[in-house]
């Protein structure tokens, strides 16, 4: 039984660092994740990355980006002097999407990393009365599986919602999936194959580079702002040198950017993408929390079904349900094969009683005061990042949703201040995470989606104060 002292991961390391000198572990053999080793331990994810963390400092493993932790396959232990100035200066290379996602987890840090909105922002109490009437009038629910494209009632009402974006579907154009990611994830594997050259922005969402190289397909980074005719450009040259299986992109409010085409830019690239034969998977997901009104949809200006739309209810109306949807145009009933195959269905009964919210008229008026909270927000912190991080420090307020991207000085790396943010109790999402190439090393993106209470106010000034040391200036 491993100690429950502060220090207990220095003993977990220990143990790990025994267990690699008697061959336990083989050099370059893949070590398990950090959430499956703080299952296993029964310790925290922050225990267990801070042990991996000291395990590479003295350089007994090695992190591989995006795939995670391994012995190494030579092992040259640092000296103490070596080993503190490797903590303090070294980029962390451990930093992976998977660590971020599991570490915001974590109850005693103040996470500014993962993209969500305080919970006292839902219509929970409106949502939990819908999802009980539900399971009393219908308890046969709770022993159906659900083998179809999801309940009728919310793909119904899916499609009406869909037509504030001028996309007229019908029930049966829209599949209920787990979350977005899941629908992106269906799209790639319905219109592209392993070694496809996957278009997406530069920066792109984590989650689309992750889903892309799981399915053994290549992230192509494109810079659309603030310049997208040289995109399409670059799109329309590349498509004649190499096989683009796809272009996957956020047309109304990107993450991490905040950007979005204008609608002659979303009408040029559904003709440009429909004339290279390259499907587009839009992702719709933050469109609801555009700042000045209900965007339309590149999906609306497909006449060929060459345009797969998908989005969520996760950023807008609770995360817990994990509901996403999809309606795949030409594609759709692969996509409905591929779901039925893979995941079956999501719960009739967590549908049926969504369904009923969204069929009270409550949800319009719910997402205007969520985008209010959301623009307040991001403003708010914005201002203490224009007024306490170093000089030189620079964003862009974003069109929508609930996202700050941060550019700091060039002398700071993101990586280097999240270390120090981690330690001091903090979490931020670095910059390399949105790039396939490990591109935006001094940026963060940091989440406006909480209220900035006392807490989350105190964190933000302590993290500009790091980034002050970073540069080696005083803060103020």
């Amino acid at each position: 039984m491993l100690p429950t002292e502060p220090f207990l991961h220095v003993s977990l390391a220990a143990t790990l660092e025994a267990e690699i000198e008697r061959g336990m572990w083989s050099p370059g053999q893949r070590l398990p994740s950090v959430r499956q080793l703080s299952q296993a331990q029964r310790v925290s994810v922050t225990t267990a990355l801070a042990a991996y963390r000291l395990l590479e400092d003295k350089r007994l493993i090695e992190a591989r980006p995006q795939k995670g932790f391994y012995v190494r396959a030579e092992i040259h232990p640092l000296s103490a002097p070596e080993r503190i100035a490797l903590h303090v200066e070294r980029p962390d290379e451990s930093l992976t999407r998977e660590t971020l996602n599991c570490l915001d987890t974590e109850a005693n840090l103040v996470s500014f990393g993962t993209a969500l909105c305080g919970k006292e922002l839902f219509p929970i109490e409106a949502l939990s009365r819908c999802i009980s009437s539900t399971a009393r009038k219908h308890r046969e629910l709770l022993a159906e599986v659900s083998f179809s494209p999801g309940s009728k009632r919310l793909r119904e009402s899916l499609a009406s919602h869909a037509s504030s974006w001028n996309c007229q579907l019908s029930a049966d154009e829209v599949l209920v999936t787990n979350g977005c990611v899941e629908a992106f994830g269906l799209c790639l594997q319905a219109v592209a194959r392993a070694g496809d050259a996957i278009v997406v922005e530069s920066p792109a969402y984590y989650g689309f580079l992750s889903t892309i190289e799981r399915l053994g397909m290549i992230a192509l980074p494109l810079a659309f702002a603030p310049d997208p005719a040289r995109a399409f450009s670059d799109i329309a040259r590349l498509s004649k040198e190499r096989r683009i299986g796809a272009c996957l992109m956020s047309t109304c409010v990107s993450n991490p950017g905040g950007t979005g085409l204008t609608l002659d830019m979303k009408r040029e690239l559904v003709e440009l993408l429909e004339r290279t034969q390259i499907p587009l998977i839009e992702d719709a997901t933050f469109s609801d929390l555009h700042f000045e009104s209900t965007q339309r949809a590149a999906r609306s200006y497909d006449r060929t079904g060459n345009v797969l739309l998908c989005s969520s209810l996760s950023k807008t109306l609770s995360p817990g349900l994990r509901i996403g949807w999809v309606s795949g145009g030409r594609h759709h009933d692969a996509l409905v094969s591929l779901k039925r195959t893979m995941s079956i269905g999501q719960p009739l009964l967590i549908q049926e009683g969504v369904a009923e919210y969204l069929c009270s008229g409550g949800y319009h008026h719910h997402l205007r005061q969520l985008r209010k909270h959301c623009q307040r927000q991001v403003e708010q912190t914005a201002q203490i990042v224009r007024r306490h991080f170093p000089a030189g420090t620079q964003f862009s307020l974003p069109n929508g949703g609930y996202l700050l991207w941060v550019r700091l000085p060039d002398t700071v790396l993101s990586s280097a201040l999240y270390r120090r943010a981690f330690d001091a109790g903090i979490t931020v999402a670095p910059g390399p995470m949105f790039s396939p190439d490990g591109k935006f090393e001094n940026f963060i993106r940091l989440n406006c989606g909480e209220p900035l209470d006392a807490s989350r106010r105190g964190a933000l000034l302590r993290l500009g104060e790091l980034a002050h040391e970073l540069v080696g200036s005083a803060p103020g």
